[in-house]
């Protein structure tokens, strides 16, 4: 759990004494080399990073070995180890990483209906998948993403509830979606097909009561519009089209608002932000309807009081303060400063 990148080197020095000493590393061990393998990978430099990938997928090998080797083998893959090693595998960028890592999980799944508990897939085991369809690159690995993702669905629908999807695994497909462009090879209609299934998630997600879209979803969307349409007057409409369902949906954070004004002219800029805003304390905000389900709200002076209210988010996409607040929160501090002396304290 170490967040230094570089401690796996020392693990295989640990197995290799471990083995002079005529010491049998457990289940334990393996699976505690494994998630390190899989943390520094997920922490170090590309080239390290892969190196590492590598070191969890060969880890698992000899783990497998070992438990192959004796039927009372203290020795025991199970779930967490697979899982850990496919989220190791997710960062190697490759399509072989990405069918290596779906192998894995076709095992945990087939062990699992042969009623092997301890293979339980969880949410995180296609999650990682689907991050690694995404990272490879590949021709068509949206679709591929794409699959993972039904079978995750399916195994909730069938009672296994570790694989119940949050909204990082809707996020997981869009993003899957988005790194179409990667491929030199990818058709124009394939990176449409992209586009299609990305919007169809999202709608997916509006029709849940859990997994409903969020700020980020947006962006995601976004960024995905960007990545898979040609600059022109389609792309502008498609953009357009989504950053008025994100305000209808009351979630324009600074991140959507920065995202929409770098990617559209000024005069789309103008026409779809600009001429809604309204004055606040001098200066132009979005109209507050747009930030309204953005699931946290300001401190705001009021004559009653403090209280709370939806954030005000000007067109240039800084958070505004209220006046009134600000000079409550000065008298505040003021007065705990005050206090302090008084008592005999220090500034």
């Amino acid at each position: 759990r170490s967040k230094v990148p570089d401690v796996g080197a020392n693990v295989i020095d640990l197995f290799n004494t471990m083995e002079e000493d005529r010491i049998f590393p457990d289940t334990a061990c393996f699976d505690a080399a494994i998630e390190t393998f899989k943390n520094c990978s997920r922490r170090a430099k590309l080239e390290e990073s892969e190196t590492y990938a590598n070191a969890a997928e060969m880890m698992l090998k000899r783990m497998e070995r070992e438990h192959d080797r004796s039927s009372v083998s203290a020795v025991l893959p199970s779930s967490t180890t697979y899982t850990n090693v496919i989220l190791a595998l997710a960062v190697r960028k490759t399509q072989k990483a990405a069918i290596t890592a779906d192998g894995l999980l076709q095992k945990m799944e087939q062990k699992y209906a042969e009623g092997n508990e301890t293979m339980k897939p969880t949410r995180d085991s296609y999650v990682g998948v689907i991050h690694a369809y995404g990272n490879s690159g590949a021709e068509s690995s949206f679709i591929h993403a794409n699959e993972v993702f039904q079978r995750m669905m399916t195994q909730h629908s069938n009672g296994n509830e570790a694989v119940k999807p949050d909204i990082s695994a809707y996020h997981a497909l869009i993003r899957a979606c988005s790194r179409a462009s990667m491929n030199d090879s990818a058709s124009t209609e394939q990176q449409r097909q992209a586009l299609v299934l990305a919007i169809a998630t999202i709608q997916e997600m509006k029709k849940s009561d859990l997994n409903r879209p969020n700020s980020k979803t947006y962006l995601l969307l976004l960024q995905c519009c960007i990545q898979l349409l040609p600059s022109g007057a389609e792309r502008a409409k498609a953009l357009r089209s989504i950053f008025r369902s994100c305000c209808k949906d009351g979630l324009i954070d600074q991140q959507v608002l920065n995202e929409f004004q770098s990617v559209v002219s000024t005069d789309v800029y103008h026409n779809e932000v600009v001429h809604a805003a309204h004055d606040y304390n001098g200066v132009k905000a979005l109209p507050e309807s747009w930030t309204r389900n953005l699931g946290y709200r300001v401190r705001t002076q009021t004559e009653d009081g403090v209280s709370k209210r939806n954030p005000i988010i000007s067109v240039t996409g800084e958070v505004i303060a209220s006046t009134a607040y600000n000079d409550h929160r000065m008298r505040r501090r003021w007065s705990k400063v005050n206090k302090k002396l008084l008592q005999g304290g220090r500034m």
